[in-house]
């Protein structure tokens, strides 16, 4: 009897804790990662009529969209017997506008939220100030309209083609996708889709003009944490003074660099300095000069300002060191960053290759060249007041030697200008 009484009081003991060691195990169950969708862009009510087409960047997606309901506050398209290939009427529309800063092929991806949704569009050559008018009164066609039916193998994907080989496509017809338009530069073009579905959703739109182009890969840097960041870019054609991409808050970019073209590339961030670079064609041969890491200061004590471009020094004869006029342009930019934040005092710290051999001799070389600097930057109306220079160090000279060895290269630093004092 004992002998039962003491088993009974151990299982009493024993399941309790099973049980708690079981509910333990289930709180251990892991939960899968929530993946965040991109944010919908709101679009205005007012991007359903034509005068007010929403603007297209070449080469990046648009989207995707909420949806839009119904024809705006203009009911611009009206089919009749001389205007055969455009809607039989809006329901619910949203214009777009594409600027052709270089020639080529211009083809479109329309990809619907749900393949549900049944989108046509057309495509029209803008001309001026009266072109929505015109519109309306159908006194002007469209040379692109794809209003094929819904396709289910495609997922409702639409737009133009390389491969595309009809200019209107008809609601009998089940192509998805029409004959891309050949474009020359500063030509305009204003795409107008439309959702039949009332209660569709919205999508996202990408424009493209296919050419002959080196690309180069646009990565932020912060110099700070030396880690990938994003900025605004924009790249913007001398010649022509067309903006060919204009990005906000963007990460690594692709951009097409054309030949016999000359591109300004401006890269700005809040509370970091500004960076401006030129790039043509022709300095693309090589695909290492494809990759711009672009190391952005941050506006702080003892930042360096960017020096975008090469210094270059002559050793005269008579011990003066002379500043050449290669450099003159990577100073010109430091000019401009000087004029823009007055509140700065800068320190010019020289830089350069150094074999150890007379450390005394290389520290006046490197000073020469910072005076060199701070002579030109005064030239160009900087106050002689907010520089100071110095050279490098002996302490700065022998780490750069063991560097160099460590490297097993030649190193040939560029000279420093620091932030010395905010105002």
């Amino acid at each position: 009897m004992k002998k039962y009484i003491v088993l009974l009081l151990v299982f009493c003991l024993l399941v309790p804790c099973a049980y708690a060691q079981t509910k333990k195990k289930k709180k251990k169950k892991t939960t899968q990662p929530v993946i965040e969708k991109p944010a919908e862009i709101e679009l205005p009510q007012r991007a359903a009529d034509c005068l007010f087409a929403v603007p297209l960047m070449l080469d990046s997606n648009f989207g995707p969209t909420e949806p839009l309901h119904g024809f705006g506050f203009v009911n611009d398209i009206k089919r009749d017997a001389q205007t055969k290939n455009v809607f039989e009427k809006e329901h619910n529309t949203v214009w777009y506008k594409i600027d052709c800063p270089y020639d080529g092929k211009l083809i479109i991806d329309i990809t619907p939220k749900s393949e549900l949704d049944d989108y046509d569009f057309l495509v029209y050559q803008y001309t001026d100030q009266y072109f929505c008018n015109r519109v309306e009164k159908n006194r002007v066609k469209p040379i692109r309209s794809v209003m094929s039916l819904p396709n289910g193998t495609v997922k409702g994907l639409t737009g133009l083609s390389l491969k595309g080989t009809l200019a209107n496509i008809p609601k009998t017809s089940d192509v998805t996708h029409g004959r891309y338009i050949d474009v020359k530069t500063g030509e305009s073009y204003i795409v107008v889709l439309d959702n039949l579905q009332d209660d569709g959703l919205g999508h996202t739109i990408r424009a493209e003009i296919v050419t002959q182009y080196r690309p180069l890969y646009i990565n932020p840097i912060d110099s700070v944490n030396k880690q990938r960041t994003t900025a605004n870019i924009r790249i913007k054609d001398i010649t022509t003074e067309m903006e060919v991409l204009n990005l906000t808050d963007a990460g690594n970019t692709k951009i097409k660099i054309l030949p016999n073209k000359v591109y300004d590339i401006f890269i700005t961030k809040s509370g970091y300095f500004d960076y401006q670079r030129r790039v043509s064609y022709d300095d693309l041969i090589n695909p290492k000069d494809s990759v711009l890491s672009v190391k952005l200061s941050e506006i702080k004590l003892g930042a360096n300002i960017p020096i975008n471009g090469n210094l270059s020094f002559d050793n005269q004869e008579d011990g003066s060191v002379v500043l050449l006029k290669e450099s003159y342009p990577a100073l010109d930019g430091i000019v401009k960053t000087l004029n823009a934040y007055p509140n700065i005092n800068v320190e010019i710290i020289g830089r350069i290759a150094t074999d150890g051999l007379d450390l005394r001799a290389d520290n006046e070389n490197s000073k020469k060249r910072a005076d060199a600097i701070k002579e030109y930057l005064v030239s160009k109306g900087i106050p002689e007041t907010s520089i100071t220079t110095r050279g490098s160090s002996n302490k700065e000279l022998l780490k750069q030697i063991d560097n160099q060895n460590k490297a097993n290269i030649t190193l040939f630093p560029e000279c420093e200008i620091k932030i010395k004092t905010l105002k």
